[in-house]
């Protein structure tokens, strides 16, 4: 059986990185809907890009204190079962 708080903490996790992957995606996008509707020159999705290592970094560490957090509950209940 999965403990509830370690699941959600990893499923949080891995939420955020989902969030990040999408963020950096439609990011140049909206820089070319930016551009087209300001008739503003020109447009290169170098401009929109978002740099977003430190969310990641955090992101990973969610996920890995999730795993961590869901392994040490899962010794615990297997330590209770003998």
């Amino acid at each position: 059986m999965l403990p509830h708080k370690s699941f959600s903490t990893l499923v949080a996790g891995l939420v955020l990185v989902a969030l990040g992957l999408l963020t950096q995606s439609v990011m140049p996008v909206w820089g070319r809907v930016a551009y087209q509707a300001a008739a503003a020159g020109s447009y290169t999705p170098d401009d929109f890009h978002v740099n977003l290592a430190g969310y990641y970094l955090v992101a990973c560490v969610i996920v890995i204190l999730g795993l961590v957090d869901l392994y040490a509950s899962w010794q615990r209940g297997a330590t209770h079962d003998t």
